[in-house]
């Protein structure tokens, strides 16, 4: 009987054990204004460009960019007009990297990370058990995103996304993407630092930084502002066009 009893006791401490590990991450969750100091690789400003820790194919030529052949012929065919922006549609990894205001509702099970657009929060589900996409996963505007925890870093890899233009100068990627999320505590604060690393073989021969910004933590009087997008008619006719109407 003792044994049994002892037994039970090392399994409910375990249990315990588990259950703080889990909460003891910090919460996220919280909505975050861009703090503008967005960095990206071959940025048209210079302080960006040489404030880009991870740089080492940017020379302020953005041909420089470690594109396959195919990538480089994506990027350099691209049709403008054909940008979803100009309908009003932004696709990840986009709009996390627009400065918008960013919502994160952290959960045990799904986490929701959300971009204020349109004057509506772009939402996109992350599952929290880190499994990756089932193999029957559609391509989507916002993609399949898991996320687990390394330290207090979330860690989020998302896939299955559409492809399509990532900065405003249509740099591509294609729906064989894979981007990786880190979100961390800045030193001494409420803010959060974020980085997205970017594997996509179809369009670039290596792994690289692809954005890194800092996210300020806002109070409750905070205000989100008008954000309004009305679609362009040039975008409008290509579309039509496309469907031939």
């Amino acid at each position: 009987m003792r044994r049994i009893v002892f037994s039970a006791a090392i399994l409910a401490l375990a249990a315990g054990c588990t259950s703080r590990e889990t909460v003891d991450h910090p919460d996220f969750s919280g909505i975050y204004r861009p703090a503008g100091l967005e960095v990206q690789p071959c940025g048209r400003n210079e302080w960006m460009r040489r404030s880009f820790e991870t740089d080492t194919f940017c020379n302020g030529d953005d041909s420089a960019f470690p594109f396959t052949d195919a990538g480089r012929e994506r990027w350099k065919t691209y049709n403008v007009i054909d940008d979803p922006v100009l309908g009003c549609v932004e696709d990840f990894p986009r709009n996390a990297m627009r400065g918008r205001p960013m919502k994160i509702t952290l959960g045990e099970d799904v986490t929701e990370i959300a971009y204020w657009f349109n004057n509506e929060w772009f939402v996109r589900t992350v599952h929290m058990n880190g499994a990756p996409a089932p193999a029957d996963t559609p391509t989507s505007v916002t993609g399949y995103s898991t996320g687990h925890w390394v330290g207090d870093t979330l860690i989020v890899v998302t896939t299955h996304t559409r492809g399509g233009p990532m900065y405003n100068d249509h740099k591509p990627n294609s729906t064989a993407a894979r981007f990786t999320e880190r979100f961390w505590r800045a030193p001494g604060g409420a803010n959060l630092l974020m980085d997205i690393e970017l594997e996509d073989p179809e369009v670039y021969t290596k792994p690289f930084l692809l954005n890194r910004q800092e996210w300020l933590a806002t109070g409750p009087d905070y205000k989100l502002s008008e954000d309004k997008c009305e679609p362009s008619s040039i975008w409008e006719r290509r579309m039509r066009a496309k469907q031939g109407q």
